[in-house]
């Protein structure tokens, strides 16, 4: 059997289904009038904290392992980033810092969550869950830091990340799971509903951003951010993985977290602090477009 034959049934079952959806939104954007603003805030503020907390209430992985998947989830940001700053040698101050936020923030919610629990189940969407809260709080904090190109104090951007809910809904969840205490059971149907809504909601939502988001431009620097966030980035992870002896369904989704294209969230960092969003956005509808082929590759490596 050949490589692409291989790969061909882990591409349908497991990354087809989530551009479909995202390929959805997108036409419906193109159709008609999407207001993805309020879209986004409906998922922001009920539907994925609610994914999230019902997935760390409810697993069963236990704490060092938690520990262990947000150290590297840390440690892959920071690494990528920095390795956008260093091949971003030759450009102007605001086209670095584009680069580096391309490289380091990766889509872990819209699409690493959807394919983190096609591809593992259970253990996947709770895993992945995790690995996506550790890099929300940083693209919250280190992210505005770097759009500013270090204008915004620190500080504010501390303050600003404890308005994100997803962390204390992850919070809650994770004390709740450990201490054994349980939810009435109207308030969790409530949750479970909602969070039912979070992943098909999510990539609908991808495909309107994308709708939205300037096409390619002819801009060679694109592709050193887009190897780092494709192909380095994943390296990085397993290498980590291999350092700290972490294996079996925690790697896997660890590396495959890893892998994603950079998150619509740089462009929303770019836009509000004129970080070369036109750059940005090249980077966002690359990496998007090449991880179909990609992520087939990491999973075909890692199943």
């Amino acid at each position: 059997m050949s490589v692409a034959q291989s790969l061909l049934p882990i591409f349908i079952e497991t990354v087809l289904p989530v551009f479909l959806i995202a390929f959805a939104g997108y036409l419906l954007a193109w159709r008609m009038t999407i207001d993805g603003r309020s879209l986004g805030r409906l998922l922001f503020y009920l539907a994925t904290p609610s994914l999230v907390f019902r997935s760390l209430y409810t697993t069963e992985v236990d704490l060092a392992t938690m520990q262990q998947v947000a150290l590297i989830a840390v440690a892959v940001y920071v690494l990528a980033g920095i390795a956008g700053w260093l091949v971003g040698f030759d450009q102007p101050r605001r086209e670095r810092m584009a680069i580096v936020m391309t490289s380091a923030i990766s889509n872990n919610g819209n699409m690493g969550i959807p394919i983190c629990f096609f591809a593992f189940g259970d253990i996947g969407l709770a895993l992945g869950t995790l690995y996506y809260v550790v890099a929300s709080f940083l693209n919250n904090t280190v992210g505005v830091v770097v759009a500013s190109s270090g204008e915004a104090p620190l500080g504010r951007a501390l303050r600003n990340s404890l308005q994100v809910p997803v962390l204390y809904a992850a919070i809650v969840g994770l004390l709740l799971n450990q201490l054994g205490g349980e939810v009435p059971v109207p308030i969790y149907r409530a949750v479970d509903l909602m969070a039912d809504a979070a992943v098909p909601g999510m990539l609908a939502l991808l495909g309107i951003q994308l709708r939205a988001a300037p096409l390619f431009q002819r801009q060679a620097v694109i592709w050193r951010s887009s190897l780092i966030r494709l192909v380095a980035a994943p390296l990085l992870a397993l290498l980590l993985c291999i350092w700290l002896a972490v294996g079996g369904v925690q790697r896997d989704v660890i590396v495959l977290q890893a892998a994603m294209p950079t998150a619509v969230m740089s462009a929303v960092l770019a836009t509000e602090y004129d970080t070369a969003p036109q750059l940005v956005a090249a980077v966002i509808f690359m990496t998007t477009l090449i991880s179909m082929g990609t992520l087939s590759v990491v999973l075909g490596l890692i199943l």
